[in-house]
């Protein structure tokens, strides 16, 4: 009779421990449903390019430790020979709001928001009720970006050549190069190459 009992106890921890680790794989589902959760590391080589990205943008300052800020934008596009390409890029700001993509990735505790994009790496524009998928995507992302300010008039005492006048603005930069920007080009066979775009 005890030994009964003991294999029953035993069954039951059995069913506990297996129903808590079935209950835990299905992880933490998002707080929304206007932006679809996928999985991008789908085979170790996948896995392994997104890790060391993450790493290089830390170690390279794309993101930014000491605030703890840092998304990565991922493009997905066939260019023009047939290959799977990923244009990974690094971002610290909300500049996302812009063209808010349908779906992303949780890599690790890592936020990636994935566009499909033309074969050059620019993505499409994306329809649908943005203000929901932006109001989403905040909750997802949280504090892992900063907000971008309004553009404000900048003041400059420069003088154009030529006509003498006074010019109005200071110096807007818009584009500053890669800042870290990485293309993957998928072959065939199963391996990679990396390219930084231009």
């Amino acid at each position: 009779m005890k030994l009964n009992g003991k294999c029953v106890g035993l069954q039951l921890l059995v069913w506990l421990l297996f129903f808590c680790q079935s209950y835990a794989q299905q992880g933490n589902p998002p707080p929304c449903s206007d932006v679809q959760e996928i999985k991008l590391d789908t085979d170790p080589l996948r896995r392994r390019i997104l890790a060391e990205f993450l790493q290089a943008c830390v170690r390279n300052k794309e993101f930014l430790p000491k605030y703890d800020k840092g998304i990565i934008h991922l493009h997905q596009y066939q260019n023009a020979h047939g290959e799977e390409c990923w244009l990974l890029i690094p971002l610290i700001d909300d500049s996302y709001k812009d063209n808010p993509p349908t779906r992303f990735s949780d890599f690790d505790g890592d936020i990636i928001l994935v566009y499909d994009a033309d074969s050059v790496g620019y993505p499409y524009k994306t329809t649908g009720d943005i203000a929901a998928r932006n109001r989403c995507l905040e909750q997802i992302i949280g504090d892992r970006v900063f907000t971008r300010p309004p553009n404000q008039t900048r003041w400059t005492s420069m003088i154009i050549p030529i006509s003498n006048r006074r010019r109005k603005e200071g110096t807007r930069r818009n584009l500053t190069g890669n800042g870290g920007d990485i293309i993957i080009i998928f072959d065939k066979k199963g391996g990679y190459r990396k390219s930084i775009p231009v």
